[in-house]
C-alpha cells in the first residue's frame, strides 16, 4: 500500500478518531458524539478500551522496532489486536520512530518500509529532529502529526489523550509527554485537533477562563505566570517523587527481576 492509497483512504472521511489506550476512554460515548463518517484509529494494545469487537471502519497502527524487522510487542498481542474488529481494516500502519536525534542529525535518507504492514509510516524520516533527543515519541503523537499533514480536509479527534498516567495503565517515561502535549495543545490553538473529553464537556480550558476574567492581561503575561506556578508545582512534585523512589527501590527490583523473567520463560 502507497502513500497514495492511505490518502485515498483518508480523503473518505470528515472526522478521524485516534482512540488511546487510556482508561478515561469511552468508546460509546465517542461513537455516539462523532459523525457517521468518522474513521477510528486504534493501536496495538486496544483491547484495553475495546470490550467487545469494534463494527465501525477503522485503522490499526502497530509500533515497530528493528528498523520495521519486528512488533514491539508479542505476535500473540497482535493478533489479539487485529480480532478485535469486526470489518476488515481500512489499513494497517506500521509505526517506525526510534529516539530523538541531536539538533544536525543528518535526516534519514528515505523512508524505511516494513514487510510486516500495509504502509510504515517512519516517524524518523517524516519529521527529522523534531522531538525531544533521546526521548521516544508515542505511537499516538506520531500518527497524529503524520495524519495532520496527510488529511488536511477532516477534523481531527483525540480520544484519551491526556498524557497522564492512570490508576491502571502505566505511563513510560522514556516518552516526553509534556513535549508533545505542548506539540498537541498548539494544533489546538490552530484549529487542526480538538482533545475529545474537552469538545463534548468543558468548552473551555483554565487559561482560556483566567483570559476571559482579566481583559487587560496579554495572553502573553498570564502564561508567563502560569508557567512559573506550574515551576514550582513541578519542583514540589519532583521532590516527593524523588522520596518515592527511594522508598520503592527494593520493590522495583523485585518487579524488574520478575519482568526479565516473563520475558524469558513467557513466550515458550
Amino acid at each position: 500500500m502507497e502513500a497514495k492509497d492511505v490518502e485515498a483512504i483518508l480523503s473518505e472521511y470528515e472526522a478521524l478518531a485516534l482512540i488511546a489506550n487510556s482508561e478515561g476512554v469511552d468508546i460509546d460515548a465517542v461513537m455516539r458524539a462523532l459523525p457517521e463518517r468518522t474513521l477510528y484509529v486504534f493501536f496495538n494494545g486496544c483491547a484495553k478500551v475495546l470490550a467487545r469487537p469494534f463494527e465501525k471502519d477503522a485503522i490499526l497502527c502497530q509500533r515497530l522496532i528493528s528498523g520495521g524487522t519486528r512488533f514491539l510487542t508479542s505476535q500473540k498481542h497482535v493478533d489479539r489486536a487485529r480480532a478485535l474488529f469486526s470489518r476488515p481494516l481500512k489499513a494497517e500502519i506500521g509505526v517506525l520512530a526510534e529516539r530523538g536525534a541531536l539538533e544536525g542529525t543528518p535526516r534519514i535518507a528515505a523512508p524505511r518500509r516494513s514487510a510486516l504492514v500495509q504502509h510504515t509510516l517512519d516517524f524518523d524520516h517524516e519529521f527529522g529532529s523534531l522531538y525531544t533527543a533521546r526521548r521516544m515519541p508515542t505511537t499516538g503523537f506520531a500518527v497524529a502529526l503524520w495524519l495532520l499533514e496527510k488529511a488536511p480536509h477532516a477534523k481531527v479527534f483525540l480520544c484519551g489523550f491526556t498524557g497522564a498516567a492512570g490508576s491502571r495503565f502505566d505511563i513510560i517515561v522514556e516518552h516526553d509527554w509534556t513535549f508533545e502535549q505542548i506539540m498537541l495543545r498548539c494544533f489546538v490553538k490552530r484549529g487542526r485537533i480538538q482533545f475529545f473529553e474537552e469538545s463534548v464537556s468543558e468548552p473551555a480550558g483554565a487559561l482560556e477562563r483566567v483570559c476571559a476574567h482579566f481583559p487587560d492581561l496579554s495572553e502573553a503575561t498570564i502564561a508567563l505566570i502560569a508557567s512559573n506556578v506550574l515551576a514550582n508545582r513541578h519542583t514540589a512534585v519532583e521532590r516527593q517523587v524523588a522520596k518515592l523512589w527511594a522508598t520503592t527501590k527494593l520493590q522495583r527490583r523485585i518487579r524488574s527481576f520478575f519482568k526479565r523473567i516473563r520475558l524469558r520463560y513467557g513466550e515458550r
